[in-house]
């Protein structure tokens, strides 16, 4: 079993740690209180994230230092997206079913999805499971535009800086030598830097939207990353869950 093997156990097993105090928090926080779809949906989201990374502690053990096919990680993981959502959608004042941000979600997970597919070459596998981040996308669009939570020129600066990022993960597709790893280098550590900046904002304006933001911002850039970003992506993705379980009970006053 190799260094890195070793390492993701590690960091999945500290990730389980969390989730199972997020959820058992979430739990009692649903019997507590009057409105109890989005605790609800939330500690079923993460039971489905438990689940995913159980899967990939049992994978890692029976089948060390190989690259894990479409598998029931997958499922779970899918799983977790939908039920956010759904727990989104009981809180959404935005109810319109066909909105413009649809274009602009369906591109930018469409382009996700297309970059998965050149890294691993599984076409039914990454769009299959890709599909449900465009509408978790589209629902966070939805509510950071009719909550107002960022300004307009914070929202442009999201935006362009996400597709700075994944413009620069073409080039890493065919360049060699030092040109690629000055590449690597400069396009992770703005991923992490804008994971970092959402996670900012949403701490600071206390918005459970935004942490959910935060929280697909990380989970794109973990499927994009290697090594050591992948596992600074995983500590962003860590923190973002607990932002948005610190964020449930100011939801629920202001929606109750």
């Amino acid at each position: 079993m190799g260094y890195l093997t070793r390492l993701d156990i590690v960091a999945n097993i500290f990730q389980i740690c969390i989730l199972v105090v997020i959820i058992a928090k979430t739990i009692k926080l649903t019997i507590n209180t009057k409105t109890k779809a989005l605790p609800f949906f939330f500690a079923l989201a993460m039971s489905g994230y438990l689940l995913s990374s159980l899967y990939w502690i049992a994978y890692d053990v029976l089948d060390p230092d190989t690259r894990m096919p479409m598998a029931c990680n997958e499922i779970a993981e899918n799983a977790m997206i939908l039920l956010l959502c759904a727990g989104l959608e009981t809180i959404l004042k935005d109810k319109r079913k066909i909105a413009k941000e649809i274009v602009f979600a369906v591109l930018f997970i469409g382009a996700n999805i297309a970059l998965w597919i050149a890294w691993t070459g599984e076409w039914f596998q990454d769009i299959l499971f890709g599909i449900p981040y465009i509408y978790f996308f589209w629902l966070l669009i939805r509510g950071l535009l009719s909550r107002r939570v960022l300004s307009r020129k914070e929202l442009w600066f999201a935006a362009l800086a996400s597709i700075i990022i994944l413009t620069m993960q073409i080039p890493l597709l065919t360049i060699k030598g030092n040109v690629f790893e000055v590449t690597k280098v400069t396009c992770f550590m703005l991923m992490l830097a804008l994971g970092a900046w959402l996670g900012i904002m949403s701490f600071r304006r206390k918005d459970f939207f935004l942490a959910s933001t935060f929280f697909l911002s990380t989970e794109l850039s973990m499927f994009l990353s290697i090594g050591i970003y992948y596992y600074l992506s995983l500590l962003e993705n860590i923190i973002a869950q607990l932002i948005m379980f610190s964020l449930l009970k100011k939801e629920l006053a202001t929606d109750g």
